[in-house]
């Protein structure tokens, strides 16, 4: 029970109260859905949070926009407390498309991993970053990257109908409170600008 009441913690604060405080248009926290989905389902916890940054910055050159603290809290779906989980998933998911494809892969004992992780925190950011990417790459990488696509892009590719569903239907009932329809809580509420596509690109995020 601790144990859930920690997750649950974790998933209301990091998850869904920046959806529900948020008031950037529908396309944006749905891109921004996606973008954090894909990072997420990587093995790549210490750096996930910089990659979407890098992504956000790259798509604004493209003068493409999506929400970030909406893309931060997708990656957060993948923290410490539910990391064990996710790593198994994507190690047994990739070994097995490996056995599909006719790719041999070795076996590793998850004991490992705490073990590495373990003195990876004990070390200075970089240099435990750098000892934890090494592990990766070398004993587990190319099952584990496998299998965190496997899950991540269709998880991506449903989250972006999904978060366009379930958004609306939480912001309607925000306008029924309010007495006025969703177009009209939007005028009201949604922040005003350009929407998915920018015309200028920039570098502050709102």
């Amino acid at each position: 029970m601790k144990y859930l009441s920690i997750l649950f913690r974790i998933v209301h604060k990091q998850i869904i109260l920046p959806f529900q405080e948020s008031h950037a248009p529908v396309n944006e926290v749905c891109l921004g859905t996606s973008v954090g989905l894909i990072w997420s389902m990587t093995p790549l916890i210490g750096i996930q949070m910089y990659l979407g940054l890098a992504t956000w910055i790259l798509f604004r050159i493209i003068r493409i926009r999506f929400y970030l603290p909406i893309a931060i809290a997708m990656i957060w779906i993948t923290n410490p407390v539910t990391l064990p989980f996710f790593y198994y998933i994507f190690y047994v998911l990739g070994k097995f498309t490996l056995s599909i494809l006719g790719i041999p892969s070795a076996e590793l004992d998850f004991r490992v991993i705490y073990d590495v992780m373990a003195k990876s925190e004990s070390m200075g950011f970089l240099s435990g970053l750098w000892y934890w990417t090494v592990f990766l790459l070398d004993r587990m990488g190319l099952p584990m990257f496998i299998g965190g696509f496997v899950v991540g892009i269709p998880a991506a590719i449903a989250g972006y109908p999904l978060t366009y569903k379930m958004l609306n239907a939480y912001r309607t009932k925000l306008a029924e409170r309010e007495g006025i329809t969703l177009k009209e809580w939007e005028e009201k509420h949604v922040r005003k600008d350009i929407g998915l596509f920018s015309e200028k690109p920039s570098l502050n995020p709102k």
